[in-house]
């Protein structure tokens, strides 16, 4: 048995989701109560899996509309035939199933805030209508004439580079310019590393399983992109938790792949490296003249050409181009 220093206690539950203390994600914690005090559109951007929806969430416990409706909405998920409907509402016999009167989702949010997960998967026809809901403040329901005020404040979030896509003409510009007047970057995991022990301590203290991680393999996790974000690290140990038959799970339980590029290597070979790429890169720029780039690194030719044997920068490792003499 690992003596206790050896592995992380699982925090006590906690009532916070935004976990991390590094520099980077309570910059974004900050920005997010900024915003929070303002009635203005926000848009989150950042990758899939990063915690948009989380700090949207965030934002509106925040405001001074955390006792009004919120409603989230996942602009993928909605079939493109029933989307108008189902954001606008309709009366009753607007077209052959709407049995009934609809609110909408931004009726349904008025006084309050609407979340507009994924923004960029709406079609453009639907964007123009929020367009103008968000400029008159009122809501046109299919089949009615009568339009209904609201007063309802609109985050919105993408994965995508919204950008781009105005650029290929699959967002308008001018929606763009009313959604983004105050904005809430999200960044990856992999730039956040740091946060990785705690955001295991608070899955593993919410996990149904009676398992824990020792520092090696927290340590192990670290070496790991996550390309996937937080939404990936969170999903890989619940898995790790049923299928792991033991009580403390060490590095040879973990069964991601490392990239020599993130591993930590030796010093010495860490310098070999760096030393075997920066004269192959002085190699290229001086085409492949050894005796110009050694003057260039300020050493013998000699020692060059023992450097780059030593190395083994060979025709191979340098695209076989021969070296010049």
């Amino acid at each position: 048995m690992k003596s206790k220093e050896k592995f992380i206690e699982p925090i006590e539950k906690v009532n916070y989701e935004i976990i991390g203390s590094s520099k980077i994600i309570r910059e974004c914690q900050n920005n997010a109560s900024k915003i929070a005090k303002s009635d203005a559109p926000v848009l989150i951007t950042g990758e899939s899996g990063t915690g948009k929806e989380l700090f949207a969430n965030f934002v509106f416990r925040e405001s001074r509309r955390n006792q009004k409706p919120f409603i989230q909405i996942n602009c993928a998920a909605l079939p493109e035939s029933m989307i108008e409907a189902e954001l606008f509402g309709h009366v009753k016999g607007a077209f052959t199933d709407a049995v009934s009167d609809r609110k909408g989702k931004f009726i349904a949010a008025d006084s309050g805030t609407i979340f507009l997960d994924e923004i960029c998967e709406l079609p453009v026809t639907t964007q123009s209508k929020l367009l103008r809901v968000i400029e008159r403040s009122l809501v046109d329901r299919l089949g009615s004439d009568t339009p209904y005020k609201i007063d309802v404040r609109i985050i919105s979030a993408t994965n995508k580079n919204i950008k781009e896509e105005i650029k290929k003409g699959n967002f308008r510009k001018d929606l763009y310019y009313r959604l983004n007047v105050l904005s809430l970057h999200i960044p990856p995991l992999k730039e956040r590393k740091n946060d990785i022990p705690e955001l295991v301590k608070y899955f593993t203290a919410n996990s149904k399983e009676n398992k824990i991680l020792d520092n090696d393999a927290i340590n192990k996790l670290l070496l790991y992109d996550w390309p996937g974000n937080v939404r990936e690290l969170k999903n890989y140990l619940k898995r790790l938790f049923i299928t792991s038959n033991r009580q403390i799970i060490g590095p040879n339980n973990i069964d991601i792949e490392i990239s020599e590029e993130n591993s930590f290597l030796p010093l010495k070979k860490a310098i070999n490296k760096f030393k075997k790429k920066y004269i192959m890169d002085i190699l290229s720029a001086n085409n492949w003249n050894q005796s110009r780039t050694s003057e260039v690194l300020d050493i013998q030719r000699t020692y060059l050409s023992r450097l780059i044997k030593e190395l083994e920068i060979s025709e191979a490792s340098s695209e076989d181009v021969k070296f010049k003499e």
